[in-house]
């Protein structure tokens, strides 16, 4: 039987037909692995894109085998790196100032007089002036009583009232975290972008550490943030502006969704949260 011109466009359509939609399905797959492999974490799919692909563990459950889990788990553990140490964070050439705390009072309780015979090291920080940079090295000086010791034969030992530091155990200092908060929120330069800046420096600081230091000063000027607040809100008359932003980690909202910081202003005060 001899085939038709009809035949052949019929069977034309239905070839055509069955070829858009192997594309759509193939289509849908890459897009579907590219999120997945290039992606944000935190943003939403949504199921509809991917109607197609009816098994999702074909593309996201690898086969597990007793080698591969093996194998996984020794290459994680490989790629942990140490932490550093406080050596390795500080450029040798560096320069550096050495700053000796004295008493006041250099006399004993019964009034005679106190010879320095040694100090010891407090802290090491680094202190930023810009341009300038240099690492303090903080000592308190030691005393003793030569007097006291001749007459009861003991020792009588003594050390200068040294300031608190900043955040303890820490080379943080007021300049430093101020160079700091002046990048982010000044001249809008984010933590990661800053290490860069730091490493040319000599300052090899990660991430995590001056994000926790912008966190516990926070914590520290509170009370004050607080004073300027209840003084603010007690204005009669007040301005207000918001800004959106976006919080990856926010207690109770996802991450995608949106967040405002708001500011509030007087005519010669302002105060954001």
């Amino acid at each position: 039987m001899a085939t038709t011109t009809e035949d052949l466009l019929k069977q034309a359509l239905e070839q055509n037909a069955k070829l858009l939609e192997q594309v759509q399905l193939l289509t849908e797959q890459v897009a579907y692995l590219t999120h997945h492999r290039f992606g944000r974490s935190s943003e939403q799919i949504n199921p509809n894109q991917t109607s197609l692909l009816e098994d999702d563990s074909v593309f996201t459950n690898p086969e597990q085998t007793g080698e591969q889990s093996e194998e996984v788990t020794e290459k994680t553990t490989q790629q942990r790196k140490p932490k550093a140490k406080r050596s390795e964070i500080l450029a040798k050439d560096l320069p550096v100032k050495t700053t000796i705390i004295t008493k006041d009072d250099e006399h004993c309780e019964h009034g005679h007089d106190l010879k320095p015979f040694g100090k010891h090291l407090l802290r090491e920080q680094l202190r930023v002036i810009r341009p300038r940079m240099f690492v303090e090295k903080v000592y308190v000086q030691s005393y003793k009583c030569v007097e006291c010791e001749h007459e009861d034969g003991c020792s009588h030992v003594y050390q200068a009232d040294a300031p608190k530091a900043l955040i303890a155990h820490s080379i943080a200092t007021p300049s430093l975290v101020a160079s700091i908060l002046h990048q982010k929120y000044i001249l809008a330069t984010p933590l990661y972008r800053q290490l860069k800046d730091w490493q040319r420096a000599g300052v090899l600081l990660s991430e995590t550490t001056i994000a926790n230091w912008v966190i516990k000063c926070a914590e520290l000027v509170k009370p004050v943030y607080d004073v300027m607040r209840s003084h603010l809100m007690s204005q009669g008359f007040l301005q207000g502006d918001e800004t959106p932003y976006q919080v990856l980690n926010e207690p109770g909202k996802p991450a995608t969704s949106k967040s405002y910081v708001w500011v509030a202003r007087s005519i010669t005060r302002a105060l954001s949260r």
